[in-house]
C-alpha cells in the first residue's frame, strides 16, 4: 500500500499573554523583552498607574530640597531673617514628609503590581507545561522546567519589585535635578555633567557584558538543577552501584560553570559600582575647582557664586549619582530578569496541545468503539527510523483485540497514537462516530480522551489520598464519593482501601504506601470512574503478582464489558479472552487471528508461546 502523508494539525494554545508579541526576545533587546511582558501587567494597571503618578512627585520634591537649603543659606541666614529661616525650615519639613509619603505609595503600588504579576505568570507557566505534548518532555529535563518556574521567576520578581520601575523614578529624579541645576547656573551644570558621555559608554559596555553573563548563569543553573533532580530520582541506583562519589564529582563539575559565570558577573558589577563612585567624586572635585574662584569677591573671576549655590550643586551631584551608582546593581538585576524572560518565553512559545471549548459540539458524539487503522506509519524523530510501518487493522464496537510481540516491536507506540500522546503520524487512524469516520489527529486531545483512555504499566500515584488519585480533581467526580467508591468496587479495590482507612488514606509519593498490585488497582479505578467507550491496556497487569491478577481478572471482565478494548499484553491470561490477536514484529503486523488458530499456524505467535508467553500456573 502506498504511504499517505498527512501533516498533523497545529496544536497552538488559545490566544493569551504568552502568545502576544512572539518575536524573538534576544534580537529586540532588554526593552523588547519587557514590552512583551506587558500583557501580564495589564490586568493590574490601576496600581501601576498609581505608582507611576507618584514618580514626578518624588522627583520634583527631591529636586526642591537643595533649593530650600540654598534659600536658607543665601537668603535667610545671609540677611538675618529669623522668621524667613523658620518658614524655610517648615517648607523643608513639608518637602521631606511629601517625599516620604509619595515614595511609600509608589513603592507599595509598584511592588504590588510586581508580585501579583509574577503570581499570574507562575500560574500561566504551570498551565502551559501541563498542556505540552509528550515530544517536549522527551527532550526537556524536568530539572530545567523546575529552574524556569523557580529561580527564573524569582529573578524576574526581584526585577519587577526593585528594578525596572525604580529605574523610571531614577530617570525622573535625574532629569528634574538636571533641570534645577541648569536654572541655577548653566555653566556649573555643564562642568558637572562633562563626564556624561563617559558614563554612557561605560553603562552600555557593562550592560552588554552583564546580559551575556546572566544568560550563561541561568543556563548553567538550569543544567545543574536538572542533574540534581535526575540524580535524586535515581538515588537508589547510585547507592546500589556505589556511584555516590562520581555523582557528587559530576555535580561539582556542573556547578563550576555556574560559579565561573557568577564570579565574572560579580566582578563586572563591582567594577561598575566602583567606577560610579570614582566618577561621582571627580565631578564634585571639578565643581569645587571651577567654582572656588567665584566665591571670593576680590578675585577677577567672581561672578556671584554663593555658598548656598555651591552647597546646592554638591547636594544635587550627590543626589544624581546615587541613582546612577545604584543603577549598576539594578542593571545586573534587569539583565538577570531579561535572561530569565528569554528562557521563560522559550518555554511559553512551545506549541501546546489544543483544548476544546465546552460549548463546542462533541466530534465523537455517537462513538461506539469502532476503529479503523490504515497504512499507519510513525517515527519519534524525523531522523529516526520508523517504529510503525504500514500497519492496518480494524476493531469492531465491543471487540477486544490483543497486541503481542517482543520488546521494541511497536506495541506501546500504537497505544500512544490512539490517545494522541503522539500525533504526527502518516496514514489513517479513524474512529467511527455517529456522523461518520473521524481522524484521530483531527480531534483535540481532551475531547478524544473523554472517549479513549489508557491504563499504563507504569502507574503514577500522587502524594494525596485515594479519592484524589481516582478522581484527579475532576469536577463532578471529585465531589461524588459514591461514584469513586463504586469504581473501587468494580475493580475489587474497595476492600483494601477500606482496610487502610477509606478514601482519605494518603498513598504516599508515587504510591509508596501501597503494593504494586494495589497501585495498579487504583489505576483501573480511574478508568472505571470515567467509563470510556474505548479502552487501551498497555501491559496493565504486568506489575501485578499472580494472586492479585486472579483477583482482578473478574473486575477487568466487568470493566471491559460492552467496550472496545486494545490490550497490549505479555500474559496469556489476558490474551486468551481477545476476539482477535495482532502479532507485531519490527513495527509490522505479521500475524492476526485467534489464539488457537495462531498456535496451529506455527508462526511467530507460536514461537512467542514456546519461549515463555504462557499463562502462570495456579498456586496450590
Amino acid at each position: 500500500m502506498s504511504e499517505t502523508s498527512a501533516k498533523p494539525t497545529a496544536a497552538r494554545p488559545a490566544s493569551g499573554p504568552k502568545q502576544a508579541a512572539s518575536a524573538g526576545t534576544s534580537s529586540g533587546g532588554t526593552w523588547a523583552a519587557l514590552r512583551r511582558f506587558w500583557p501580564y501587567v495589564r490586568p493590574h494597571r490601576r496600581w501601576l498607574w498609581l505608582g507611576l503618578v507618584m514618580i514626578p512627585v518624588v522627583a520634583g520634591v527631591s529636586a526642591l530640597r537643595p533649593l530650600l537649603v540654598k534659600q536658607a543659606i543665601d537668603g535667610d541666614i545671609a540677611t538675618g531673617s529669623f522668621l524667613g529661616l523658620r518658614f524655610t525650615a517648615m517648607l523643608f519639613l513639608g518637602a521631606v514628609m511629601a517625599e516620604f509619603f509619595a515614595s511609600a505609595v509608589q513603592v507599595y503600588a509598584l511592588q504590588r503590581v510586581g508580585y501579583v504579576t509574577i503570581s499570574d505568570l507562575r500560574r500561566a507557566i504551570f498551565r502551559h507545561v501541563l498542556r505540552l505534548p509528550a515530544r517536549f518532555y522527551d527532550k526537556t529535563p524536568i530539572g530545567s522546567l523546575l529552574s524556569r518556574s523557580t529561580s527564573d521567576i524569582e529573578a524576574l520578581s526581584e526585577t519587577l519589585a526593585f528594578g525596572v520601575f525604580t529605574i523610571l523614578t531614577d530617570v525622573a529624579v535625574i532629569l528634574s535635578i538636571a533641570a534645577a541645576m541648569f536654572v541655577l547656573d548653566a555653566r556649573l551644570t555643564l562642568i558637572s555633567l562633562a563626564v556624561a558621555p563617559l558614563l554612557f559608554i561605560l553603562v552600555r559596555w557593562f550592560s552588554s557584558r552583564l546580559r551575556a553573563l546572566q544568560l550563561e548563569i541561568r543556563k548553567a543553573q538550569s543544567v545543574q538543577s536538572g542533574y540534581f533532580a535526575e540524580q535524586l530520582a535515581g538515588v537508589t541506583v547510585a547507592q546500589l552501584f556505589g556511584r555516590e562519589q562520581a555523582t557528587a564529582a559530576e555535580y561539582e563539575r556542573l556547578g563550576g560553570r555556574y560559579l565561573r559565570a557568577t564570579k565574572t558577573a560579580n566582578w563586572y558589577d563591582a567594577s561598575l559600582y566602583s567606577l560610579m563612585d570614582g566618577i561621582s567624586a571627580m565631578c564634585v572635585a571639578l565643581l569645587i575647582y571651577f567654582a572656588a574662584p567665584q566665591l571670593f569677591p576680590a578675585t577677577p573671576a567672581a561672578t556671584g557664586v554663593t555658598l548656598g549655590l555651591l552647597f546646592a550643586f554638591i547636594d544635587y551631584l550627590q543626589r544624581v549619582f546615587v541613582p546612577i551608582r545604584e543603577f549598576s546593581a539594578k542593571l545586573a538585576t534587569i539583565q538577570r530578569a531579561v535572561a530569565s524572560l528569554e528562557r521563560i518565553y522559550g518555554l511559553l512559545d512551545e506549541p501546546a496541545e489544543a483544548r476544546s471549548n465546552p460549548q463546542d459540539r462533541d466530534p465523537l458524539a455517537g462513538f461506539t468503539g469502532g476503529l479503523e487503522v490504515e497504512d499507519l506509519r510513525f517515527r519519534y524523530r524525523p531522523d529516526a527510523g520508523e517504529v510503525l510501518r504500514g500497519i492496518s487493522f480494524t476493531i469492531a464496537p465491543g471487540e477486544i483485540v490483543a497486541v503481542v510481540g517482543r520488546t521494541g516491536s511497536g506495541k506501546t507506540s500504537l497505544g500512544r497514537i490512539l490517545t494522541r500522546t503522539y500525533d504526527d503520524y502518516h496514514g489513517h487512524v479513524r474512529l467511527q462516530a455517529a456522523a461518520g469516520p473521524v481522524e484521530v489527529r483531527d480531534v483535540v486531545p481532551d475531547a478524544l480522551r473523554r472517549h479513549v483512555l489508557m491504563v499504563q504499566q507504569d502507574v503514577f500515584l500522587f502524594n494525596d489520598d485515594v479519592a484524589h488519585n481516582v478522581s484527579l480533581g475532576e469536577p463532578g467526580l471529585a465531589d461524588d464519593p459514591a461514584r469513586i467508591e463504586a469504581a473501587l468496587r468494580t475493580v475489587q479495590a474497595a476492600d483494601f482501601v477500606a482496610a487502610r482507612g477509606g478514601l482519605g488514606f494518603v498513598v504516599g509519593e508515587r504510591g509508596r504506601n501501597l503494593s504494586a498490585g494495589e497501585a495498579q488497582l487504583l489505576a483501573f479505578a480511574r478508568v472505571a470512574a470515567r467509563s470510556p467507550t474505548f479502552l487501551i491496556l498497555d501491559e496493565a497487569t504486568a506489575s501485578v503478582d499472580s494472586m492479585t491478577e486472579h483477583k482482578v481478572q473478574a473486575a477487568i471482565e466487568e470493566l471491559l464489558r460492552g467496550r472496545s478494548v486494545l490490550v497490549i499484553a505479555h500474559r496469556l491470561s489476558t490474551v486468551r479472552r481477545a476476539d482477535k490477536i495482532l502479532v507485531m514484529q519490527a513495527g509490522e503486523v505479521v500475524e492476526q487471528g485467534r489464539h488457537e488458530d495462531l498456535l496451529a499456524r506455527g508462526g511467530v505467535y507460536a514461537e512467542l508461546y514456546r519461549m515463555g508467553f504462557k499463562e502462570p500456573e495456579a498456586k496450590p
